[in-house]
């Protein structure tokens, strides 16, 4: 393999960061052969948290904004993108629709399971691209708004795609993150307590040579079974057999913490399978949009960690998916396609790999953990597992970095028992107002994943969390570790 340029040589800065987080929760791990069949979910009662007593941080934004209510044509789009969206059929709720709209074959199109309506988009991507890096017009729910974004900077890859973030003008709590490629646009608008979701939906296959392939664009108010939660691990796997985990040399992480308010470089190789490369029309902006959301996380005041993408790569995607535990344990098919020589080949700290099977078993992802110069990879799942876990933009954002939490320490709510120290590296969960389905938000490293619960953030004393709720605390006592890894 060639070797790669180096960090430097591809321009990455600290001026975009990745935030990741680690997990372990008390109950059973999920050994080597534990992802064979399924395995019944710990089932967390929510009860004492619908108690509490809080106050909420309310949006700026008017009353109107808040409740987005939608308006009287169910013709009007839920939200239109720029200047060049057409938009093709507006309140879809089923393939029949596509169908008697003369879409062709919609049955092959890979649109989210449980979302129950959708608006069916394409996109001018050579004029969005060129709109996209000044003032955005967006119209949501019929009226006209402005966005002002700016480019990430979190890699330098000349490969076409680029991510942008920013706000609404004029709105509060307002949010946008969006990912552009060639063909392809990827990402989230956030507007008062609604986010408004943009993915692709074809094929490689049957998006071959189209300037302009389906999208489809769903509010978070139309997703089906909201209150339901879906497993995300059951805490970091169980190493091999014979394997004693090596803890970093208490000197090395004392003297790595002097550095913690400074911001680390940890260096990123994303691969994936051939399913999930042949599943999607351009799977790189789809894993952009990952890390993209990742490292405005990461880049907080109080973690202050780059993820600098080496290479989005698919070089291997044939003897991955080919691999005897591809669907049983990935992180042991990734690791053995991905050894941690050819990370280094690629001067790559972690690996993140974006999964295009649906696994054995409950979880959603895995790893192997902080366990410093072993193992450096994490497992994903970009598809559906069930009626609970969707495959959704925002499953897919919340479980990568739930995972790539586990490789800087980071745990779950409860910690597993066998390592309880230190103890504040647990997930917090908060009361929020007007946000159904239970006024309640997770941050990122809790166990489950729910749709409308989670958020991609840490835990924090400064913000959601306290003094035994600080997943951030953690990463920025072990990032110096981590981003040394790779020789």
């Amino acid at each position: 393999m060639t070797r790669p340029a180096s960090p430097e040589a591809t321009g990455c800065t600290h001026s975009a960061h990745l935030n990741v987080c680690f997990s372990c929760l008390r109950g059973p791990k999920l050994e080597e052969n534990e992802m064979n069949g399924k395995t019944g979910m710990r089932v967390f009662s929510l009860l004492t948290a619908l108690l509490l007593v809080g106050v909420g941080v309310v949006s700026a934004v008017s009353a109107q904004d808040v409740t987005g209510t939608l308006p009287a044509d169910s013709s009007e789009p839920v939200l239109v993108i720029g200047d060049s969206m057409d938009v093709l059929i507006t309140g879809t709720t089923s393939v029949s629709d596509m169908r008697a709209s003369g879409i062709n074959a919609p049955e092959e199109l890979n649109i989210p399971k449980g979302i129950t309506r959708y608006d069916l988009v394409t996109f001018d991507h050579a004029a969005l691209n060129k709109q996209i890096r000044g003032v955005l017009p967006l119209r949501v729910h019929g009226k006209e708004y402005q966005a002002e974004l700016h480019r990430m900077d979190f890699e330098q890859i000349d490969d076409g795609i680029d991510s942008y973030e920013g706000v609404i003008v004029g709105v509060g709590g307002s949010d946008v993150l969006l990912t552009t490629g060639e063909n392809a646009l990827v990402g989230s608008v956030t507007f008062g307590n609604e986010t408004f979701w943009i993915t692709p939906v074809e094929s490689r296959a049957r998006a071959k040579g189209e300037a302009s392939p389906l999208h489809v664009i769903y509010s978070s108010r139309d997703i089906e079974n909201p209150e339901k939660w879906s497993l995300i691990d059951y805490g970091t796997l169980t190493p091999p057999e014979g394997y004693t985990p090596i803890e970093v040399p208490e000197n090395l992480e004392s003297s790595m913490r002097e550095l913690q308010d400074q911001y680390a470089t940890v260096n990123l190789l994303v691969v994936t399978d051939n399913q999930f490369y042949q599943d999607q029309d351009n799977w790189k902006t789809v894993a952009q949009d990952i890390v993209a959301e990742a490292n405005r996380q990461f880049d907080r005041d109080d973690i202050r960690v780059t993820l600098c993408v080496m290479a989005y790569t698919d070089s291997k995607r044939v003897q991955l998916s080919n691999h005897s535990n591809i669907t049983s344990n990935p992180v042991v098919a990734v690791q053995a396609i991905y050894p941690n020589t050819d990370l280094d080949l690629w001067a790559a700290d972690i690996a993140l790999y974006v999964g295009g099977y649906d696994a054995d078993g409950s979880a959603q992802g895995a790893t192997y953990g902080y366990y410093p110069y072993h193992h450096r990879h994490a497992w994903a799942q970009m598809v559906p597992d069930d009626i609970l876990y969707l495959g959704t933009t925002h499953g897919r954002r919340c479980v990568s970095i739930h995972e790539l939490g586990h490789l800087f320490d980071a745990g779950h709510q409860e910690l597993d028992e066998n390592r309880t120290i230190p103890s504040y590296r647990r997930a917090y969960q908060w009361y929020q107002p007007f946000s159904p389905p239970l006024n309640l938000k997770n941050t990122v490293t809790y166990s489950y994943f729910n749709e409308l619960m989670s958020t991609t953030e840490f835990s924090s004393d400064d913000y959601h969390g306290d003094a035994d709720h600080d997943n951030a605390r953690r990463i920025r006592e072990t990032k110096w570790t981590v981003a040394n890894y790779h020789s």
